[in-house]
């Protein structure tokens, strides 16, 4: 069996490094990037935690105006992109919202950031029970719409194919 809690720790250093090195290039910068989110997207099905209850501070936060201008900087060649409002239901009728890739990454990271100082700071199954918690309740949609979004980028075309 695996260190599951090795990799999950390794998975969001990754994450943000790729955020925080200044001497990845452009297109490696985005290729880490689509490979990071697999990674925290398959090994969030590997939390295992011991919830002890006990009263820990909170993460001390990053501002997030200067976050999403560093990773505005980092991902010049990202940006908006079209989000169904309703997947399941109103099947070709449902409206569509904007999705901003650069404020993806921003609240991606900042979750990570405040699960790396968790790690550091409180314990590691309380820093799991963010990392498993704050990806059911905010970054999985985030994490999955941008995927998509990096994937039509990559494929250079938005035309889907027909079965």
């Amino acid at each position: 069996m695996i260190d599951s809690r090795k990799h999950i720790k390794a998975a969001i250093d990754d994450f943000l490094a790729i955020i925080e090195d200044t001497q990845i290039g452009e297109e490696e910068r985005l290729v880490r990037l689509r490979r990071s989110l697999d990674q925290l997207a398959l090994l969030q099905h590997s939390v295992n935690y011991t919830f002890d209850g006990k009263d820990y501070p909170d993460a001390p936060g990053q501002d997030f105006t200067e976050l999403r201008r560093i990773i505005a900087h980092r991902f010049p060649a990202l940006g908006y992109y079209n989000v169904p409002n309703c997947v399941t239901q109103q099947i070709a009728e449902t409206k569509i919202d904007v999705g901003d890739a650069i404020d993806d990454i921003a609240d991606i990271a900042r979750e990570l950031y405040d699960v790396q100082w968790y790690w550091t700071n409180t314990s590691v199954d309380d820093a799991l029970w963010h990392f498993k918690n704050n990806y059911w309740s905010h970054w999985e949609e985030h994490l999955r719409t941008l995927q998509l979004y990096l994937h039509r980028l990559d494929k250079g075309s938005d035309e889907q194919e027909t079965h």
